[in-house]
């Protein structure tokens, strides 16, 4: 065997044991993201509830019908993170947990339509008869969130909110 023939083995085996370190390291690098991935994501997020407990739902945006209830998904497919279904969800958890003593509805701008509003108002409705106490606080809004907010035995609003309250009106053209 000649020396070139030796070099370019001995390069050869070099080369494959350097290409197997670069694969371990791609791989622990790899696991090691997945698994920080994992931690923050899937870690327990169960505050410990004590008796009377206050439940604050803030009510923002587009209601949409359904949202990943993953977070980890909803952030990587880009995914609504409020939705009507979580809502009244959770609304009829708090009806029967006895940890919930109350729920204060933090209304900022609801993007929904009149029938999610509707609905959102008939879940409010059916949490009344539990005869625990569900507040409503508005800073600012329209016909549409007071509309939710009148189905709360309460509503408070601050000296200098804007509430935009003009009434319902509908219109029909006769020619």
């Amino acid at each position: 065997m000649s020396i070139k023939e030796r070099m370019v083995g001995s390069i050869k085996r070099i080369s494959r044991k350097i290409l197997r370190a670069l694969v371990v390291v791609n791989a622990v690098i790899f696991l090691l993201i997945v698994a920080i991935i994992l931690f923050f994501n899937y870690r327990t997020n169960n505050p410990y509830l004590t008796h009377n407990t206050v439940l604050v739902l803030r009510l923002d945006g587009p209601l949409a019908d359904y949202a990943y209830p993953d977070s980890l998904a909803g952030r990587f497919l880009g995914g609504p993170t409020q939705s009507l279904a979580g809502i009244t969800e959770q609304l009829r958890k708090a009806k029967t947990d006895v940890r919930i003593g109350a729920v204060l509805l933090d209304i900022r701008s609801i993007g929904a339509g009149w029938g999610k509003a509707d609905e959102l108002r008939a879940a409010i409705d059916d949490f009344r008869q539990t005869q625990k106490p569900i507040y409503a606080y508005l800073e600012s809004g329209s016909n549409k969130e007071y509309y939710v907010a009148t189905a709360c035995q309460r509503i408070y609003v601050p000296p200098v909110s804007d509430l935009n309250i003009t009434g319902l009106d509908a219109h029909t053209v006769f020619y």
